[in-house]
């Protein structure tokens, strides 16, 4: 069996609707790169130096406020920054 030696770090899927509407974290080492991929607004990448900074991004971004599913949904995404 080979073993998977790509260099990307570790990657986690925060959501996924479908191959355009989606959120992923990359971790590399300290830092970390979120890609959000939206079929109205393309792809963006946020990079981060720390976890904590991460976090605090997320939780502006998915406020109760601005997320559209239920609140439920919205913790769930929010704890995989968490775990990240």
């Amino acid at each position: 069996m080979g073993h998977n030696n790509n260099n990307d770090g570790k990657r986690l899927n925060v959501y996924k609707e479908d191959n355009w509407n989606q959120m992923n974290i990359h971790a590399h080492g300290r830092r970390f790169v979120v890609s959000e991929i939206s079929s109205i607004e393309g792809e963006h990448t946020y990079d981060f130096t720390s976890r904590q900074e991460m976090i605090r991004w997320a939780e502006h971004r998915f406020t109760p406020a601005n997320f559209s599913g239920t609140e439920e949904e919205r913790l769930e995404i929010l704890s995989k920054f968490k775990k990240a």
